[in-house]
This record gives structure tokens, sequence and C-alpha cells, in this order.
């Protein structure tokens, strides 16, 4: 998972604190819905904080706070970082197609909706139908050879922050829960 020191470097420490504070009586299935319509609102940052604040008031669905954390993570990266390898979390632009497929496979069967568990809502997130498109859309340039060679000289070029995301060192999930 791409580290939330990263893509929230922009939130005001002093923010989230009030947030937390505000959804301290707040059981979890209400802190989703607040986290949902955080998304609908395009306030991605404290969607996902909440959905974070979620999980951990109710760790026994915590697949289910998965879902929406990696389709609130998935609209982050491709905002943050503006490439299709950070999409699919893939730091080096010179890797083999097979671990393009491997990634894209790991990311949609996170969010695709025959491989997860009922969470008794028709749609799990407002955000997985566009974090699908993204996945599909980074799959399209990066499974492409001639795609991806075009893209890769365009990126080494033109995206600085690339390096940023790619020079990171990896978190796991427990870094996010000690941050908030």
């Amino acid at each position: 998972m791409i580290p939330l020191s990263y893509l929230l470097s922009e939130v005001d420490n002093e923010a989230i604190r009030r947030l937390r504070l505000s959804l301290i009586n707040t059981d979890a299935e209400t802190c989703i819905d607040i986290a949902e319509e955080f998304f609908r609102h395009q306030n991605i940052d404290y969607a996902i904080i909440t959905i974070n604040i979620a999980g951990i008031k109710y760790p026994e669905r915590n697949h289910i706070h998965r879902i929406y954390m990696n389709a609130y993570m998935i609209h982050k990266t491709a905002l943050k970082a503006n490439n299709w390898y950070a999409v699919l979390e893939i730091r080096h632009i010179g890797v083999e197609i097979e671990e393009i497929v491997k990634q894209y496979r790991t990311k949609f069967g996170l969010l695709d909706s025959a491989n997860r568990c009922p969470t008794g809502r028709a749609n799990p997130s407002v955000a997985e139908p566009g974090a699908l498109i993204l996945l599909n859309a980074a799959w399209d340039v990066l499974s492409d050879p001639v795609k991806r060679e075009a893209y890769d000289k365009e990126l080494v070029n033109l995206n600085e922050e690339f390096v940023d995301y790619a020079s990171l060192s990896s978190y796991t999930y427990q870094h996010l829960v000690e941050r908030f």
C-alpha cells in the first residue's frame, strides 16, 4: 500500500485531530456513510481518514473497510502521483509485464464484487466504479507495449512526482492506523 504520509501530506494534523474527535461517539456504519459523503464532495483525504476510523471501531469487519479504503486510495493515488504505475502500486518503470499483470489482478480483485465478502450494501462504495475505471485505464496503457513505451518516455520527462512516489519505502496498513 502506498504510504498515507505521502498521499495525505497536505492534510493538516490539527484538522485530522478535530475530525477524529468529532467521530469519537459515532458508530462504524455511520463513519462509512460519512466517508462516502466526503468522497462525493471530492474530499478524498477525509474519506480515507474516516473509513480508517470505521475500521478501527469495528475491526471484525475490516475486510469491508478495506474495500472502501482501496477504492479511495486508487483515486487519491491517481490524483497525487498522476501516473498509471502508481495506480497499480508499481515503483519502477522497467518492470516486466508479469508484474503489471500481477498488480492489476491484485488491485482489481480487491474491488471486484465477485471476489469479496457480502457487505449488505448494493454497491459498497461510491468510489468503486471510478476506481475500476482507473485500474482499467492503467491496464490499457501499461499492458500494450507500444502505448507503454510512449507513456514511459512522457512520464520520465514530465512527472517529477513519480520520482517522489518511487523513492518512498514501503509501509504497511498498520502505519496508517498509527497516524490516525
